[in-house]
């Protein structure tokens, strides 16, 4: 795959409109995203780079023009899930895009303090044994 490029305005007005595969990374070149852009990777990066999280945290990607860039990118996914025991934050375009306009997602909430139907003292986490008492 190519050398990774910081993303600009000029950088995606350069994308070839040919099939191929794709990565977007982080500030350190961390892979967040793998896709594949069998309609071209200009329309493919720009259409993925339109969720805030995903573009929020972009900061360059690297492509390869190939006709079997579905296939390509799978074989990038799957050495992927073995180098690093998992999937990118955002895995491929399809579930990447699903998992971030899907509403019904649960949201991340602070834990409460205490338990139902008990008052909420101090936190803390030293208990006193039952013995002390």
């Amino acid at each position: 795959m190519a050398q990774w490029r910081v993303i600009t305005p000029a950088l995606l007005e350069e994308l070839p409109e040919l099939p191929g595969v794709f990565e977007v990374g982080n500030l350190v070149r961390n892979i967040l995203f793998i896709g594949a852009a069998p309609g071209g990777i200009a329309r493919s990066i720009r259409e993925v780079l339109t969720t805030p999280r995903l573009l929020s945290r972009a900061h360059c990607i690297r492509f390869e023009v190939a006709e079997d860039g579905e296939d390509l990118a799978r074989e990038r996914m799957a050495e992927y899930r073995r180098a690093h025991g998992g999937t990118p934050p955002y895995a491929h375009r399809v579930d990447a895009l699903t998992h971030i306009l899907d509403t019904r997602r649960p949201t991340a909430r602070a834990l409460p303090l205490a338990r139902p139907g008990r008052k909420a003292g101090p936190a803390s986490f030293l208990r006193s044994s039952p013995s002390a008492s």
